[in-house]
């Protein structure tokens, strides 16, 4: 099934306080080690993740290609609508925008992928198909989001999603 289901999480990357490891090609036994983080991301004390809903089939994730011959990598981009232009949204837009941020984002087939690392934030890029009331009253009023974060390989996340304050 292809889509993202109706929440993905974010959080500040500066209130990262562990990164899951990538996995050792040295080591790995399958394909599926070498696809796989190990571990948790842990936040700073007194820090966690937020949800942040999105309308129904509006979310993808993309997983871009870049690079020349024997130079590839990847940049995973976000993209989703959330309706309304409540203060919670506002609020979310206005750190975001210029902010370093860490996402976890679900499909629909129950895997999660981690945007951000150690060494790369995933970050704002715009708004791909508008924002704002519309001009009609059948208009769909809200903001389109657009977040990417670049890598050098792709992996599922497997560790816990940490929805409550760090002690």
């Amino acid at each position: 099934m292809g889509d993202i289901p109706q929440k993905v999480y974010f959080g500040l990357h500066k209130d990262v306080a562990s990164w899951p490891t990538e996995p050792d090609y040295d080591t790995a036994e399958t394909l599926e080690d070498i696809a796989t983080l190990t571990g948790e991301l842990e936040m700073a004390s007194e820090t966690n993740l937020f949800e942040l809903y999105l309308t129904d089939d509006t979310g993808e994730l993309e997983i871009e290609s870049v690079g020349e011959k024997d130079g590839k990598s990847w940049v995973l981009h976000l993209r989703l609508f959330n309706p309304g232009l409540q203060k919670k949204l506002l609020g979310f837009i206005n750190v975001a925008k210029n902010e370093n941020l860490v996402f976890i984002v679900p499909d629909n087939n129950g895997n999660y992928f981690l945007m951000g690392d150690v060494l790369r934030p995933a970050t704002y890029e715009g708004s791909p198909d508008g924002s704002g009331t519309g001009m009609e009253t059948s208009a769909r009023a809200g903001v389109s989001m657009e977040f990417t974060y670049k890598t050098k390989n792709l992996y599922h996340y497997t560790g816990a999603i940490p929805l409550t304050p760090a002690v």
